[in-house]
C-alpha cells in the first residue's frame, strides 16, 4: 500500500463532481454530508445515494478507497471552519469535495499510478 490515492482516481471523482453540479446538484448535498461521510468513511455511498453516480471503481473497503478517504479527511481538517476564507466556497457541499480535491492535488498527496 503506497499510501496515496492514485491521481487517475481523484480526477474521475473531480470529474464525477463536475457532472452532478452541472446537472444542478450543488443543493443536494450539505457541507455536513461530506464531513460526516468522511468521518464515517460513507462518502462514496452516501454520494451514490444522493447523486445516482457510480464509485464502483472504490468498492466499500478496497485500498483505493482507504487512500482516498485518508488524504480527503487530512485535506478536511485543514479547510473546516475556514472555507469561504481558504476556497471562497460557503454553499455546495460539492464545491466543497472540489476544494477538497484540489487541496490534495495541490499537496501532492497522490501516486502516479
Amino acid at each position: 500500500m503506497s499510501g496515496k490515492p492514485w491521481l487517475s482516481s481523484l480526477t474521475f471523482i473531480g470529474f464525477h463532481t463536475i457532472a452532478a453540479l452541472d446537472h444542478g446538484k450543488g443543493p443536494t448535498v450539505s457541507f455536513d454530508d461530506i464531513y460526516e461521510g468522511l468521518e464515517k468513511g460513507t462518502l462514496f455511498q452516501n454520494l451514490k445515494k444522493k447523486l445516482s453516480t457510480d464509485f464502483s471503481l472504490f468498492p466499500a473497503g478496497s485500498e483505493q478507497e482507504r487512500e482516498i478517504l485518508e488524504v480527503l479527511k487530512r485535506a478536511a481538517e485543514c479547510l473546516r471552519g475556514v472555507e469561504r476564507r481558504k476556497t471562497g466556497v460557503e454553499n455546495s457541499g460539492l464545491s466543497l469535495l472540489l476544494a477538497l480535491l484540489l487541496e490534495v492535488i495541490q499537496e501532492g498527496e497522490w501516486s502516479n499510478q
